[in-house]
C-alpha cells in the first residue's frame, strides 16, 4: 500500500525536476547591453534588486555620449568569477530588506512629485556603464532599521540569470553597502524557474547561452 508520505515525496521529487537549480552566486547580464555582474539568488527576498545610480536632469545634461569601457577587466564571466573573493563566498554578507520592511509608497509620504520616467546609470563588473530611461512601473518605500524611510522606484528589466531570460520587476537601489550589485528575488526566480541550491556558487558556467536570440 502507497503510505501519504511516499506519495508527497514522490511529487516533490516531480515537481523539483522542472526547476532550474543554481546556486546562491551566479552570472547574471543585464539586457540587450549585456552588462556582467554577479547576482545574490535570494528566495527570502520578494523582488529583485539592483544597484543604480540615479540621475538628476543637470546630471544627465552633462553625461558624454560615448558609453566605454571604463574598467581595466574585460566583462567576462571569467573575469567575475576570478574576482569572487574569499570574504564574499564565506563570509558574512550584509543582509537585503525583509519582505515585511518593504510596502507600497504612499503619495503622503513625501512632498516631492514622483516622476514617471526614471534615468539611471548601471555599471558592470569590467566598468562598462550603459544609461537607461525607464518608465517607472511603481514605487516602494523600505524601512530603515535605524527609523525613517526611503522611497525606490521599480522598473522593468530584461535580463540572463544563469543562462536563463526572464523579464521581470526590478527595485533601483543603493546596494554599494552590499557584496552583490544585483540581488534576485522571488519574482524572478519563480519566473524563470529557477531553484536555488545554497551549497553552490556559479553552477552554471555562463550568464547566457553563447549565441543568444537578441
Amino acid at each position: 500500500m502507497i503510505t501519504s508520505a511516499f506519495v508527497a515525496l514522490a511529487m516533490a521529487l516531480s515537481s523539483s525536476t522542472d526547476a532550474e537549480l543554481r546556486g546562491w552566486v551566479e552570472h547574471a547580464r543585464i539586457m540587450p547591453d549585456r552588462l556582467l555582474m554577479s547576482a545574490k539568488l535570494d528566495s527570502g527576498a520578494q523582488t529583485t534588486s539592483i544597484h543604480a545610480e540615479i540621475l538628476t536632469l543637470e546630471e544627465i545634461d552633462g553625461i558624454e555620449k560615448d558609453q566605454s569601457f571604463a574598467g581595466q577587466l574585460a566583462d567576462t564571466e571569467d573575469d567575475a568569477m576570478a574576482m569572487l573573493s574569499i570574504a564574499m563566498m564565506g563570509g558574512r554578507t550584509p543582509d537585503d530588506p525583509t519582505p515585511e520592511e518593504v510596502y507600497p509608497a504612499d503619495e503622503s509620504d513625501s512632498d516631492t512629485e514622483r516622476p514617471e520616467m526614471i534615468t539611471f546609470r548601471l555599471t558592470s563588473r569590467g566598468g562598462k556603464e550603459v544609461i537607461y530611461t525607464e518608465p517607472v512601473v511603481r514605487w516602494v518605500s523600505i524601512r530603515r532599521r535605524g527609523g525613517g524611510y526611503i522611497t525606490r522606484p521599480v522598473v522593468m528589466m530584461d535580463l540572463c540569470v544563469a543562462g536563463l531570460r526572464v523579464r521581470g520587476e526590478v527595485n533601483l537601489a543603493d546596494r554599494s553597502g552590499f557584496n552583490y550589485p544585483l540581488l534576485i528575488g522571488r519574482n524572478m526566480l519563480g519566473d524563470a524557474g529557477i531553484s536555488v541550491d545554497s551549497r553552490q556558487v556559479f553552477a552554471s558556467s555562463r550568464a547566457c547561452p553563447t549565441s543568444p536570440k537578441e
